[in-house]
């Protein structure tokens, strides 16, 4: 077996599809077929089912996928570590972040690691916080920024910045000028959330509990552009960052009041394994396009956060606002 074969297997497995899978790869998609059929043949036996609208895993195939995410990640921190040797940041770095957070960041960032760390390739990936965290647990991410109400064992953090969260509704033309609404009022609502493995609902939920307010959920949806399609046709609203919302999604965004709610969002690495040169040069670099993303107002809703030394969370406990440094706590991230 080669890496190379590994990586497009990985590849094809979660696209299932070779055509998908070419594409995210950016080669042709013979190039895949090929080093697909190779490692099968290296093996004696199929690895994948062929069908009309794509590829499922064989069982010899789901055998070998099992093993390929920790192959993978050691040959990635292996090539990171001799990269780290000679002093030059170069190398794949994955971030891991919510969709609003990378709607927002990943261009900028992208640019501006092109222009200082061209050697270097950044590779992001979205979903809601709860997922975030598995895979940084999981080691499939070098940096993630995540809700500070998921829970964040043994990773190092610090706080990057204040998300505003408003409500959010089908927008009327009477509706133009309605002003703030209470948690009172929403409660008289059918709400839309995700699901309560995720800090958005966490954060929400513990905020109505501590108002001794009963919200009404009516349907748990792990996707913010389903959430907001929902909030469109199906007489539901819902609490995001005011950053997920756009003026092309034709909605109606009210701020909160009685209590007003926010959330901080946290640079996150794991204290499982040292943190590699390549990785301090990248979070130089997202921590000053934040700075620059909120003083220039191109982030709704954001506001930038006072720095504090990283905390390390011991494993059970919750960062929000409870977290219990060490007595000598890792150094900062940069």
């Amino acid at each position: 077996m080669e890496i190379k074969q590994l990586r497009y297997f990985k590849r094809v497995a979660d696209a299932g599809s070779v055509s998908r899978a070419a594409a995210a790869l950016s080669v042709a998609q013979p190039a895949v077929s090929r080093q697909i059929a190779n490692l099968e043949e290296a093996l004696g036996t199929p690895l994948f089912f062929r069908n009309g609208r794509g590829v499922k895993l064989t069982e010899a195939g789901k055998q070998l996928y099992a093993h390929t995410s920790e192959i993978l990640e050691a040959v990635r921190h292996a090539e990171q570590n001799v990269r780290d040797t000679v002093g030059v940041a170069k190398g794949t770095l994955l971030i891991g972040s919510t969709p609003t957070v990378i709607r927002y960041l990943a261009p900028p960032l992208l640019r501006r690691v092109a222009r200082t760390h061209p050697e270097l390739d950044l590779e992001f990936t979205e979903g809601f916080s709860g997922y975030v965290n598995e895979w940084l647990s999981n080691g499939l991410l070098d940096v993630a920024i995540l809700h500070d109400a998921t829970r964040t064992q043994h990773f190092l953090t610090e706080p990057l910045l204040r998300e505003e969260l408003v409500f959010v509704s089908a927008a009327a033309s009477s509706d133009r000028e309605l002003g703030p609404i209470t948690l009172g009022e929403i409660a008289t609502c059918r709400l839309v959330l995700p699901r309560r493995s995720h800090g958005l609902r966490l954060l929400v939920e513990r905020t109505a509990a501590q108002a001794h307010t009963a919200l009404s959920v009516a349907a748990e949806v792990d996707s913010v552009e389903a959430i907001k399609a929902m909030v469109r046709k199906d007489n539901v609203a819902t609490i995001l960052p005011r950053g997920a919302v756009s003026p092309d999604d034709h909605l109606l965004v009210r701020s909160l009041r009685d209590p007003s709610l926010s959330r901080t969002l946290i640079l996150a690495t794991s204290s499982q394994r040292p943190v590699s040169q390549t990785t301090r040069a990248v979070i130089h670099e997202l921590k000053s396009v934040v700075r620059e993303l909120v003083d220039e107002e191109l982030w709704p809703g954001a506001e930038r956060y006072s720095e504090r030394p990283p905390i390390y969370t011991p494993k059970g406990a919750v960062a929000a606002g409870v977290d219990r440094p060490l007595a000598e706590p890792p150094q900062r991230l940069v």
